[in-house]
């Protein structure tokens, strides 16, 4: 028998401020046809904008992300914070 491990590589593409501003960035991402997650946001909204929510596309859509992010002036420069991230 064997097992089916799906095992996705995402980086950190652009780190908002607040919840609500890492959704619009997803729902921008995704508008462009990219599948993009957030980090969880914290239960303290304070924390958030502090730390910011962190938007991952996969390590594959990585640059048309950024490329979509910056012409919409939203972010994305290959400056920002990246982090590799492991789903599974």
């Amino acid at each position: 028998m064997s097992t089916f491990r799906n095992e996705q590589k995402s980086i950190v593409v652009v780190t908002a401020p607040s919840a609500a501003r890492a959704e619009l960035i997803q729902m921008t991402l995704a508008a462009h046809g990219i599948s993009a997650t957030m980090s969880v946001p914290s239960v303290y909204p304070s924390v958030d904008f502090v730390e910011g929510v962190g938007v991952s596309v996969r390590i594959e859509d990585e640059l048309r992300a950024r490329e979509v992010l910056n012409a919409l002036g939203l972010g994305g420069s290959p400056d920002s914070e990246e982090e590799t991230a492991e789903d599974g």
